[in-house]
């Protein structure tokens, strides 16, 4: 009895503090923060620092700081440039055969002053001076240059140019070559369109052969006649004739007139076929008749000698 008493006071202990305990734990566990927020006046105090009330005079000033550096590259460029293009020149005076062809002796005498002068000034004169200078002196000596190297131009670029029209030429006359071997009832260009395009091919063409006659005859320090700009534009107005008629839509009426004519050739191709079928049977049969009939002869040949055996017998 005593020790069941105690067994349950000990379980009642046991109870109680673990009761305890969780009710201190829960006191333990801190509260939530709570946030307060108040307006804080704040003034500030520069040290060495002016305030910048007004930004338009920096600005101003950084806006030509700017121009300076870039007129400064605009003008270093700008003799890069005239440097580079004398000294290439003196070049072609010394090496390109072709270049000397193309220029007259006064022309040639011209450029060769300018080149010199440009020279000269470019090592003595030239410090200081702004790129708008640079550039107008540029501009003065391509002015005495480009004559010749037009005509330079013109000579290196004519062949090719010439070669791209004459296949223009060929092209349109492989496409009337083809209008012409056609039936009236399969063609859908118009008689005014094809007859617009063989005039303009045959105008072009008298052009092409006149002018090359003109160009040949003349001295290649002379400003040519037969120019890439004109050969350009005849070749452009041939081939934009050529492709619209090309690339003409078909009307449907050609359409179903094409579609009636291929269905009769196959009709007649299988009727061909048809026939040569039977022909060949027909054919088969008159062998096999034939060697038949040769077969009969070799048999009745046989018989007979078998008939001489037995007589002399």
């Amino acid at each position: 009895e005593y020790g069941k008493q105690w067994y349950q006071r000990r379980v009642r202990d046991i109870k109680k503090d673990a009761k305890n305990d969780t009710e201190t734990a829960k006191e333990a566990v801190p509260e939530k923060p709570v946030t307060i927020k108040e307006i804080l006046k704040v003034s500030s105090l520069h040290f060495g620092i002016p305030v910048v009330s007004d930004t338009t005079v920096s600005k101003d000033k950084l806006a030509a700081l700017k121009k300076i550096d870039d007129d400064k590259r605009a003008t270093e460029q700008a003799r890069n440039n005239l440097e580079s293009f004398v000294v290439n020149m003196k070049d072609v005076l010394e090496e390109d055969d072709l270049f000397k062809s193309a220029s007259t002796p006064k022309e040639m005498e011209k450029i060769k002053e300018a080149l010199s002068s440009e020279t000269d000034w470019l090592e003595e004169e030239s410090w200081g001076e702004t790129f708008a200078v640079f550039n107008a002196r540029l501009a003065k000596i391509e002015d005495y240059c480009d004559p010749v190297s037009n005509r330079v131009k013109e000579m290196k670029a004519r062949p090719a140019a010439v070669a791209e029209l004459k296949q223009a030429f060929n092209l349109t006359e492989q496409f009337l070559k083809k209008i012409a071997n056609q039936t009236e009832e399969l063609r859908y260009h118009t008689a005014t369109e094809i007859e617009n395009l063989e005039k303009l091919l045959t105008s072009t063409k008298e052009w092409l052969g006149k002018t090359a006659k003109e160009q040949a005859a003349l001295a290649k320090n002379v400003d040519p006649v037969l120019k890439l700009e004109t050969i350009q534009t005849k070749k452009t107005a041939l081939e934009r004739d050529l492709y619209y008629l090309v690339r003409k839509p078909i009307p449907q009426w050609y359409k179903d007139k094409l579609t009636k004519m291929m269905e009769a050739l196959k009709n007649s191709t299988k009727a061909e076929e048809a026939k040569k079928s039977t022909t060949t049977e027909e054919g088969k049969k008159e062998e096999k008749t034939e060697e038949g009939k040769a077969e009969d002869a070799k048999a009745g040949e046989k018989e007979g000698d078998k008939e001489g055996e037995n007589s002399d017998k």
